[in-house]
């Protein structure tokens, strides 16, 4: 049952991990919006430069894990509201309840 115990902890880094990833770049492009949107930009060039490419760094991460749900999203009028990082994050919470849940049940004596 030990490789059982690792499987699992495994599995719930890397959740843990992917939702920390969207949060990060959740904020980041708040940031990065607006900054572009005040003097920031102009007057802190370098430091602009360096949240563009943060944010490209985490966009290129996320963009394959909320791809799907910007699929489904395009069925509706959102009115320019990207939920797609919410929708992301609930499949996460859900998907390590039910994870938590196996592991409980198989590793009950």
């Amino acid at each position: 049952m030990p490789f059982l115990n690792v499987f699992f902890e495994a599995i719930l880094w890397i959740l843990s991990a992917i939702q920390w990833l969207v949060f990060i770049w959740v904020l980041l492009s708040w940031i990065l919006f607006f900054a572009g949107q005040s003097s920031f930009r102009w007057r802190r060039r370098q430091a602009y430069h360096f949240l563009e490419q943060l944010n490209d760094l985490f966009t290129r991460m996320t963009l394959p894990l909320l791809r799907p749900f910007r699929r489904l999203l395009r069925r509706f009028n959102t009115h320019g509201i990207d939920w797609s990082p919410m929708l992301l994050l609930l499949a996460i919470f859900i998907i390590r309840g039910l994870v938590v849940a196996l592991w409980q049940t198989i590793l009950k004596p």
